[in-house]
């Protein structure tokens, strides 16, 4: 059968100090798009030590916090090439 039980307050406050630690900040992403425009293009160049799948889905959650879709297209190399929808 289940086992229900209440956290303590200890642990409630050991999560939230974790999930405080684990949030990225994503305001470079959000200054980015933020003037752009549905139909808009735009290209970032990743560093040497960036993965391509960690930037794209903070683009794309930058982007859904703006309300704007992020759309990928093939890049070259590095580079992320996305169009706003």
């Amino acid at each position: 059968m289940t086992q229900f039980r209440r956290l303590s307050a200890e642990e409630v406050q050991r999560m939230a100090l974790r999930a405080k630690k684990t949030t990225v900040e994503l305001t470079e992403y959000t200054d980015f798009l933020a003037p752009l425009s549905p139909g808009d293009w735009g290209e970032l160049t990743l560093d040497a030590d960036e993965s391509q799948r960690t930037v794209k889905r903070r683009l794309t959650t930058a982007g859904k916090r703006l309300g704007k879709a992020v759309h990928y297209r093939r890049g070259e190399g590095r580079k992320i090439r996305f169009e706003l929808r």
